[in-house]
């Protein structure tokens, strides 16, 4: 159980970052209880447990609750068709992957400009397939302070041969949608609500910007972000004053919270598995596809 541990503190401290990554460290290990584990007379609850503090590590990121759900949906007379499950799992995050990818390159037009915050991979692989597909545009990059998650899909656009991508400090981005003709915002989530999505901070003003400006908001999730909990302000997470400044003034207070809940403005839209999606009509894609998920 040590190597769980490992992972779950891995996941706290941020080593592990991101939903998917957190979702499939949750999965390694269910590997890993699998491989050393001397299962009781009732592994059903033996593995669901064992697991369920990792994909608890942070709360804001449901991706890895939704993955122990799917796995554990059902009792299963062979441990190992947990494992089974898990590898099914993943292969639907591949596919939705494959699939906002594909969605989202086709808004993406030559001569566009673009802005994202943070780091997402399904947003990173959608503007690699807008410019695999040979279309030339613009991208407007975050830094992402304090931990600079930003130079993450800057260095990740760079190495995909993009030619037009500039970082900007986090403060910059209301003023360039202010005053740049921006063709849209594309973000990610990491939970998704039924009034609204919740995403690295700073995407609040970025989102209240755009819709000010009638800029497209388009947020690149999963519908398995689905938390059908009503939304608490206290789920979100606050990170260490050390990250924003090491040697701080003794006595110095920090408000620090590592997100923001975005409601769903009228020009949000969440391109998904399913399609595009206005807010009010998540919950009812996500009942259709992932009914397990509402228990």
């Amino acid at each position: 159980m040590d190597k769980i541990k490992q992972i779950e503190a891995d996941i706290k401290s941020l080593k592990i970052q991101g939903a998917t990554n957190v979702a499939l460290a949750v999965i390694d290990g269910l590997k890993e209880v699998m491989k050393t584990a001397i299962y009781p007379a009732d592994y059903h609850e033996f593995l669901f447990t064992a697991l369920q503090k990792l994909a608890q590590a942070r709360p804001t990121e449901p991706l890895a609750v939704n993955a122990l759900k799917f796995i554990f949906q059902a009792k299963q007379t062979d441990p190992t068709k947990y494992a089974e499950m898990a590898e099914k799992f993943k292969e639907i995050l591949k596919s939705a992957k494959e699939t906002m990818g594909q969605i989202g390159s086709q808004l993406i037009a030559d001569g566009g400009i673009y802005l994202t915050h943070c780091h997402s991979s399904t947003v990173t692989n959608m503007f690699m397939e807008a410019y695999l597909q040979g279309k030339k545009f613009s991208v407007y990059a975050t830094e992402t302070r304090p931990l600079y998650q930003g130079r993450i899909t800057a260095r990740e656009l760079i190495g995909a041969g993009l030619t037009d991508v500039t970082m900007i400090i986090d403060d910059a981005a209301a003023s360039i949608l202010l005053t740049k003709p921006v063709s849209a915002v594309f973000i990610g989530a990491d939970l998704l609500s039924s009034s609204g999505f919740v995403n690295k901070v700073g995407s609040l003003g970025i989102t209240f910007a755009a819709n000010s400006k009638n800029i497209p908001v388009y947020v690149l999730s999963i519908l398995l972000k689905y938390d059908h909990r009503p939304f608490k302000e206290t789920i979100i997470e606050r990170r260490e004053g050390v990250e924003i400044w090491e040697n701080a003034p003794k006595g110095l207070k920090f408000h620090t919270p590592a997100f923001d809940f975005i409601p769903y403005f009228e020009q949000v839209r969440v391109i998904n598995e399913m399609g595009i999606l206005k807010g009010p009509e998540i919950m009812s894609q996500v009942l259709k596809k992932y009914p397990f998920i509402i228990s």
